[in-house]
């Protein structure tokens, strides 16, 4: 009985580490982005500037200041990240924005809803 327990166990943590590592997200930089559109990914690169509009939306941009940056992170107005020092702190550090890629106005971004999705790259 033990050793059947055992091989159980055993399967399950395997077929859990499976899944994990085959949900691991592909890292890309931010000028590769515009390849991944529709495609669920993790950006990394160095954040130029963080723009807050004046509707309240926060736009951390890659690569350079808008309209040329490479990449754009898009934070929406409302919620706990919008316009935050924590975002605001994030100029000039390399981070990564995990999230599907979407095209707006000709260039990349990754509309992120959580502070989850946004890290300070190791």
């Amino acid at each position: 009985m033990k050793t059947e327990l055992t091989l159980l166990i055993v399967a399950f943590l395997s077929s859990s580490a499976l899944r994990a590592a085959a949900q691991a997200l592909p890292v890309i930089k931010d000028s590769e982005a515009a390849q991944y559109v529709g495609k669920n990914v993790e950006v990394r690169g160095v954040v130029a500037v963080v723009y807050t509009s004046k509707n309240g939306n926060t736009f951390p941009d890659f690569g350079g200041k808008y309209p040329r940056q490479t990449f754009t992170g898009y934070i929406p107005a409302g919620l706990e990240l919008t316009g935050d020092i924590w975002t605001a702190s994030l100029e000039a550090k390399t981070i990564e924005i995990t999230g599907t890629v979407e095209m707006y106005r000709g260039k990349p971004e990754i509309k992120a809803l959580s502070k989850n999705q946004i890290k300070e790259a190791d």
